[in-house]
C-alpha cells in the first residue's frame, strides 16, 4: 500500500458476526388517565433498552387489581401509547407472565415504576426475575387537579381490594 494511505472497509464496522440482538424492554401498565408521569417514565425506560415494548394491562386486570375498570377502554389507552416516539411496539395483555416477556417477547429488561400510578412496580411483578427488574424513578404528577382526584379515588378504591 503507498504511504500515506489508509485502508478500511466500509460497512457496519462488525468483525463479519451476527449482528448484536436488540436489548428489548418492557413497560407493563394499565395507562388510565394518561399524564406528563407515564410520558416521563417511558422517556426513562427508552433510554436504557433499543427497543421498548409497552404491555397495555387489560380492563379485567384492573378490575381485579383495582376493583373497577379504567376510565379510557383498553384500545384508547393503546392507541395513546402507541403514538409517542419513544414506544416501539404496544401490546395488549391480561397478564405479565415471566414466560410470555422472556420467551414470546425475549425482554431483557422489565421496567418497574416506583410511585407511578397505573404502571406496574417491582411488587406487582411477581413471578418476574430479580435479575431482569429495573426499576426507574417515579415520573412527574400530573398538576391538574381534577385528574390528580380521580386517581386519588382510584388508588383509595384499589387498597380496599384484597
Amino acid at each position: 500500500m503507498p504511504e500515506g494511505h489508509q485502508e478500511f472497509a466500509l460497512g457496519d464496522g462488525s468483525s463479519g458476526g451476527a449482528p448484536a440482538a436488540p436489548r428489548i424492554g418492557c413497560v407493563a401498565g394499565v395507562f388510565d388517565l394518561f399524564h406528563v408521569g407515564h410520558v416521563d417514565v417511558l422517556e426513562r425506560a427508552r433510554r436504557h433498552c433499543d427497543r421498548l415494548v409497552v404491555a397495555v394491562l387489560s380492563d379485567d386486570w384492573a378490575l381485579g387489581a383495582w376493583g373497577g375498570r379504567p376510565f379510557v377502554p383498553l384500545l384508547e389507552r393503546a392507541q395513546i401509547v402507541e403514538h409517542l416516539r419513544c414506544v416501539d411496539e404496544v401490546v395488549a395483555v391480561d397478564d405479565v407472565r415471566p414466560e410470555w416477556l422472556t420467551g414470546v417477547l425475549g425482554a431483557r429488561t422489565v421496567f418497574a415504576a416506583s410511585g407511578t400510578d397505573g404502571v406496574l412496580g417491582v411488587e406487582e411483578l411477581d413471578g418476574i426475575p430479580a435479575a431482569l427488574i429495573t426499576v426507574l424513578p417515579a415520573g412527574r404528577g400530573s398538576r391538574s387537579p381534577i385528574l390528580r382526584a380521580a386517581i386519588d379515588q382510584r388508588q383509595s378504591r384499589s387498597s380496599n381490594v384484597a
